[in-house]
């Protein structure tokens, strides 16, 4: 190695970067998943790519809410949702911040994310809203991301803690 070389090499040293994604729904959690992801990126990682994304769950086109608002309407309040969370991780953190709002599968929707973007680390909200019998059958978004995604999973809590078990 020649002088001229370490000189290089030392004025720019290796930057850790991430991939991060947070996956986000319309429930109070997805405000903490964001939260916690820009928080992350600040924090551990000099270079962050932070990819946020609100899944519209194509089960629901063609059904109408206990508001009766159309699928339309629905979308439209989703992607608000989504724009208000970009823009909060963005006042947040200083990380590259994109948006991504997809129809179908949360599952299936938030691993193709994943896998696309290499993401090194996938952020989601776990619920605690089914019963035993369900989540034994079926299993959770957050488990079933768990299970097949390709990086590292943080399933992010509310703030409230669950009454402990004995």
């Amino acid at each position: 190695m020649t002088p001229e070389n370490a000189t290089e090499q030392s004025s720019s040293p290796d930057r850790e970067s991430a991939v991060i994604v947070a996956a986000v729904d319309t429930s109070p959690l997805g405000g903490r998943v964001v939260e916690i992801a820009a928080r992350l990126a600040r924090r551990h990682y000099d270079s962050a790519v932070l990819h946020i994304v609100h899944v519209f769950k194509s089960s629901w086109m063609g059904q109408r809410t206990v508001d009766g608002l159309t699928v339309d309407q629905m979308m439209d309040e989703a992607r608000r949702y989504l724009d208000y969370h970009v823009r909060t991780a963005r006042r947040q953190c200083s990380a590259e911040v994109h948006a991504h709002f997809a129809v179908g599968e949360p599952v299936d929707e938030i691993v193709r994310l994943a896998d696309g973007v290499s993401a090194d680390l996938v952020l989601i909200g776990a619920h605690d809203t089914l019963g035993a019998i369900e989540r034994l059958l079926v299993g959770t978004v957050t488990e079933n991301v768990m299970r097949r995604v390709h990086c590292s999973v943080m399933a992010v809590r509310s703030k409230e803690r669950a009454p402990r078990r004995e």
